[in-house]
């Protein structure tokens, strides 16, 4: 990952953690606990981060879900610092190079 990749993903985390509504709507949003958004968002931001499956699952939804919840895309851009379309883009790289990836080795960390 880039570091602007790193950043756009730490941002849209951070948006999530900060969110009101505790830890219930958090798992609505993102499929994780604030506590676990910051976690990630740590992670994420290491010089070579690696994640499992459920973990990408969780960078996606942040990914995809900061703009819906944003009215505009300047108030995206202001609190994130990224266009709307570069979330857009990154979520579905993620998918991209999950579907890409033949021999996946990651382990599922979800619930069944």
């Amino acid at each position: 990952m880039t570091e602007a990749q790193k950043q756009l993903i730490c941002e849209t985390l951070m948006f999530h953690a900060e969110r009101p509504g505790g830890d219930i709507l958090s798992i609505v949003r993102i499929g994780v606990d604030r506590a676990n958004a910051e976690g990630l968002m740590r992670k994420a931001s290491g010089a070579s981060p690696e994640f499992q499956l459920g973990e990408i699952h969780v960078l996606f939804a942040a990914l995809v879900s900061a703009p819906v919840l944003m009215p505009s895309e300047e108030v995206f851009y202001e609190r994130i610092g990224f266009f709307r379309e570069q979330a857009f883009a990154l979520a579905g790289g993620l998918v991209s190079a999950i579907e890409a990836t033949s021999d996946w080795t990651g382990e599922y960390s979800g619930s069944d």
